[in-house]
């Protein structure tokens, strides 16, 4: 009988109750199967996840577990090379989502990109928190939202600043409109800081600097978190396309500068 090769994929989480779990799911060409859930809140160290790995290989068939993926931290890696040095025939690597993600949330760390999402952030906290103010944005920009959650955290950053980016000219005028200057809110300083924000030609360069700096990155996250999982060569190729597309963009208007602390983020986290 052939064997069956199987991938197990370990994907760590946090629920709503702020437990830290980790899923453990094996791939096939039969497909994805979610084998268990394990509530890893008290206990993260290498050695705890080195006996949950081998485990669940063991109840596997160490003969048919060709590959084993898991996220990026020291004490996932840790496990990993111990297990590849326990089975010779077994293969780890770190999962590309969240490497991806990393990426995004380095990015997020430079200077200017990280006080642009903060000023983001906070027109966005404004807006939502007041009830009859959202109703107004929603109008004028045609009942969409701002805010949309997508597979990472530190994606909906970026992608909120798309957001922002689509409907800039319906924000300025929602912050000019009489409907805001009228509400009582409009003579606090939290209203003011945002009527400045979307008001203000520096912010939205600084928000296309930062969607040209995470959009060809999104597209790879979207693609290899998709239910149609690429194979390496093919994530390579998106990955070499996204980062000639990031040259190209800052090269143009150059901001060399910035572009070097863009690549060297993308290279720590792709090739380490």
């Amino acid at each position: 009988m052939e064997a069956l090769w199987l991938h197990a994929y370990v994907r760590w989480m946090a629920d709503r109750r702020g437990r830290h779990l980790i899923n453990f799911l094996v791939n096939s060409p039969e497909g994805t199967y979610f084998l268990e859930s394990v509530d890893a809140s008290v206990e993260v160290q290498y050695a705890f996840m080195l006996d949950l790995l081998e485990k669940n290989i063991e109840e596997i068939g160490k003969d048919i577990v060709v590959q084993v993926i898991i996220d990026n931290g020291a004490n996932y890696k840790a496990a990993g090379r111990i297990l590849m040095d326990r089975i010779p025939t077994l293969f780890w690597s770190s999962c590309a989502v969240h490497c991806l993600d990393l990426m995004l949330e380095d990015m997020g760390k430079l200077h200017p990109f990280q006080k642009i999402i903060g000023r983001a952030r906070r027109v966005t906290t404004f807006i939502y928190r007041h009830g009859r103010i959202l109703s107004l944005m929603r109008e004028k920009i045609g009942g969409a939202d701002l805010v949309r959650p997508v597979a990472t955290r530190f994606a909906t950053s970026f992608l909120t600043l798309k957001s922002l980016h689509k409907h800039k000219d319906s924000l300025k005028a929602l912050v000019l409109s009489e409907e805001w200057i009228g509400n009582k809110l409009a003579k606090t300083a939290a209203d003011a800081e945002v009527h400045d924000t979307v008001l203000s030609v520096e912010f939205w360069n600084a928000v296309e600097d930062c969607f040209r700096a995470s959009a060809p990155l999104r597209i790879v996250l979207r693609v290899v978190d998709g239910d149609e999982k690429p194979v390496m060569p093919d994530v390579t190729t998106l990955m070499n396309h996204a980062k000639e597309k990031i040259k190209l963009s800052f090269i143009v208007d150059n901001k060399k500068v910035l572009l070097k602390k863009i690549m060297e983020i993308i290279e720590k986290c792709w090739m380490k």
